[in-house]
């Protein structure tokens, strides 16, 4: 049993990240000041969400991350403005407006990202509002930059009365996932003295299907009890050796999905993760190359250098292309690993879309035409799951066929500004 107050988990609630799924929006940027110099990059802030209920309130933890690292945010932020209308608009009726000022405490140097904690009356989930949040950074002297993200709020979120946390450092399970070596605990905010169940779903892993196919993703079906259904009370001690999906429910019959991977996951440091994602570039008989070869380690490094023909050209594009699998696996993971879902594949191939639009229940990727590659426009529609709110399906055409092959040949060509 793991031996820890409630009292403290709840203070550690307070301070640090969320579990469970994540609605994720690229976010458009905001000045308070003049407009100053550009700058090269702007950073790139994400927000993932996690979240429990109690009777009155629903208790929402945000958590800021700088994909590029170019800004400190532990340094550099300095409040969270947030407000609650009834739809996704500005024009919509406003409802709540409020603002959380950064503490200390909410910043988590080890990882250079932010975890913010809002409390908001359960009224406005049950009601089904969005929630705009927007996180202002001092840049230097009296200029702000604001970052905005949109939350969707639904009733479904009130029956969540469970988070999962981290043995070691009782941090959140943040983005739904967690690897073979991982000690976890369930915590819930009243003592209940309730258990909960842990079943591994019989789900056989599916890249994504190509933009262009006419055939349908298969959804994992939730798992029946059975008499091999690991039965555990809250704050045990919970480690998942076996690598899959899985589904955690409590008595109360909230349920969060986690995916188990090996290795370091997110991250790619395995060599049978370096050939996985591959099947977005390669052919069956290349792939089974790949596999079946005694050094699979060489075996990727010259499928890169036979595209690349040139050392330094073939290390520009591996890392290009496994630090947007690692992103991916970040920011999309659903019911499987990030880098195998729709929005997965669509990062890795084509990159980072030039513009974004989130309504509550889509994401729209455009990606502007460039001498390189023409304009096309991905929208992918959120499928209601047990396991996740963060698996969203590409709406698939067969007109993305000639746009898909000619991008795909290009990184087969050596082509890096993709």
């Amino acid at each position: 049993m793991k031996q820890i107050s409630l009292l403290t988990c709840l203070f550690v609630l307070l301070l640090l990240s969320s579990c469970g799924s994540s609605d994720i929006a690229y976010a458009p940027m905001y000045r308070d000041t003049a407009p100053v110099a550009a700058k090269p990059e702007q950073p790139e802030v994400v927000l993932q969400h996690g979240y429990y209920s109690t009777p009155d309130s629903l208790h929402l933890i945000l958590r800021f991350d700088e994909l590029r690292q170019l800004l400190d945010l532990t340094q550099a932020a300095d409040r969270v403005d947030f407000t609650i209308r009834s739809g996704s608009t500005e024009r919509d009726m406003l409802l709540l407006r409020d603002t959380v000022q950064v503490l200390p405490q909410y910043r988590v140097a080890s990882n250079g990202t932010l975890e913010v904690p809002v409390v908001i009356p359960a009224k406005y989930a049950a009601s089904g509002n969005t929630m705009q949040v927007r996180l202002w950074m001092k840049l230097g002297g009296q200029e702000r930059l604001g970052v905005s993200h949109r939350l969707a709020l639904h009733p479904g979120m009130l029956r969540k009365d469970f988070m999962l946390l981290q043995v070691r450092t009782n941090a959140p399970v943040l983005r739904g996932f967690a690897t073979t070596a991982d000690s976890l605990y369930l915590w819930q905010p009243s003592d209940t003295g309730s258990a909960f169940s842990v079943q591994k779903a019989d789900y056989t892993l599916q890249p994504a299907l190509p933009p262009m196919s006419t055939r349908q993703e298969t959804l994992p079906v939730v798992p029946q009890a059975t008499k091999d259904t690991l039965q555990l009370a809250v704050l045990d001690t919970l480690r998942l050796e076996q690598e899959g999906l899985y589904l955690l429910r409590t008595g109360s019959g909230a349920t969060q999905g986690l995916v188990v991977q090996g290795g370091t996951f997110p991250l790619i440091t395995r060599v049978q993760d370096m050939i996985t994602p591959l099947i977005y570039l390669t052919t069956s008989a290349e792939r089974e190359a790949l596999y079946n070869t005694q050094d699979q380690k060489a075996a990727v490094d010259n499928f890169w250098l036979k595209i690349a023909k040139d050392k330094k050209l073939a290390r520009e594009l591996i890392r290009t292309y496994y630090t947007r699998v690692e992103t991916a696996n970040k920011l999309y993971t659903s019911f499987k690993p990030g880098w195998a879902t729709d929005r997965g594949m669509i990062y890795i191939i084509y990159g980072k879309p030039h513009n974004v639009s989130i309504s509550p229940n889509t994401e729209t990727w455009i990606y502007r035409e460039s001498e390189a590659t023409p304009y096309v426009k991905f929208v992918f529609s959120k499928k209601e799951n047990n396991f996740t709110e963060n698996h969203f399906e590409l709406v698939r055409n067969r007109e993305y066929e000639e746009n898909w092959y000619s991008t795909v040949a290009r990184w087969r060509a050596g082509i890096t500004n993709l």
